[in-house]
């Protein structure tokens, strides 16, 4: 039986104020401004499908952040009553989950309140994921699960985010960034302190690890413990698969498990487990040709690394990352500037580590503090 949305729609409606597509083509970024109509957002409604299994997936839609629309997941019919990520908990993000969450019970007759929940489960560390559990906890006693590899955002999130930081930091001197614009994408990039210092996790969402039918599946790249949950033919895919959107990568310097190479094994990894009908992501519509989709994605980075490829080898001389970056996407500038750095970054690590591309500054490397690294092509 094939995964499939049924019931009525909920009552939840917000504006999308801001919408950003990161899109293949040259790569572009898109932002449409909508003028606001109400106080509150405008979401999709709460929408339900059921695995062939026999399990009930209520999609709930909540605002992480101005123009970001994040999906949490509510899975009845696979042991205790299970939250899949939280939204972001800024501003009326928890107030709109708490909200559908009620829509689950007065427009689809299920008998659940947030009281009611005994898991909660998240995909990967990043806030818009993670950021609304510590709002849920005081009114639940849920259990909380997530990979190993990112429960530090949950248990220790300043340590994680102080040596993250310097991580940040090191990437962009080494990638070739103005000294004087390093502080300032940093600035860009920051997150304000997070809400979920000390959040005990109590299930480790190990690659394997099976919990009441539900399947977890370790998919690093986009986050070092990003995981998906297969629920019969229902992979909730986090951000791993989005049906429009490329996932940003960021290089595995910055974070072990990142990266372009731990990406597309992930890719791979979930083609083999399945058959899937249809995933469910953490932004965007479903994807009901997962394989086909699983293709296009591959085939983007395929495009992507050769782009990369061409303007080092078009070079006069040897480039940075970010020469590079400055090549492929020349007039974007602030958070959408490291969001371009990473993801070139992410290339040109992959690239190099596959000998498609080589280090051409080494004395400088070995003589000099902190040099930028300089790349030239290979002639492959």
């Amino acid at each position: 039986m094939r995964a499939r949305p049924t019931g009525k729609a909920g009552s939840i409606r917000v504006y999308q104020g801001f919408d950003f597509f990161a899109l293949d083509g040259p790569v572009r970024w898109f932002c449409r401004t909508i003028t606001p109509r109400r106080s509150m957002p405008r979401l999709p409604a709460v929408k339900r499908f059921v695995s062939n299994t026999g399990v009930r997936i209520y999609r709930i839609a909540c605002q992480a952040f101005a123009g970001l629309t994040v999906r949490a997941y509510l899975l009845l019919g696979a042991g205790p009553p299970t939250l899949v990520d939280t939204g972001s908990g800024r501003d009326h993000s928890t107030e709109q989950l708490l909200a559908g969450l009620d829509a689950v019970r007065t427009e689809f007759g299920e008998s659940i309140g947030v009281g009611d929940i005994e898991r909660i489960l998240i995909t990967h560390g990043h806030v818009d994921h993670v950021g609304g559990v510590a709002d849920l906890l005081p009114h639940t006693d849920a259990l909380v699960g997530i990979h190993p590899l990112d429960a530090r955002v949950l248990t220790a999130f300043r340590q994680r985010s102080v040596l993250g930081n310097r991580r940040r930091l090191a990437f962009f001197r080494r990638a070739g960034v103005e000294p004087e614009l390093i502080e300032k994408l940093n600035a860009a990039y920051a997150i304000p302190g997070q809400k979920t210092d000390r959040v005990p996790v109590a299930l480790a969402l190990d690659d394997g690890v099976q919990l009441d039918g539900l399947q977890i599946i370790h998919t690093p790249g986009h986050a070092p413990g990003h995981v998906c949950i297969a629920v019969g033919d229902v992979l909730l895919a986090g951000d791993h698969i989005l049906a429009r959107t490329i996932p940003q990568l960021w290089p595995e310097s910055t974070a072990p498990y990142n990266g372009l190479g731990h990406y597309l094994e992930s890719l791979e990894k979930i083609r083999r487990a399945g058959p899937f009908t249809i995933v469910l992501a953490g932004h965007e519509p479903p994807v009901d040709d997962v394989p086909h989709r699983i293709e296009q994605i591959e085939n983007a980075h395929r495009r992507r690394l050769g782009r990369v490829v061409d303007a080092v080898a078009e070079a006069q001389g040897p480039l940075t990352i970010a020469d590079v970056t400055r090549r492929l996407y020349p007039n974007i500038s602030g958070f959408y500037l490291v969001l371009a750095l990473c993801d070139v970054g992410a290339r040109v690590e992959y690239l190099h580590q596959r000998g498609r591309i080589d280090v051409a500054n080494l004395d400088e490397i070995e003589n000099e503090p902190d040099p930028a690294d300089r790349y030239v092509g290979t002639g492959d």
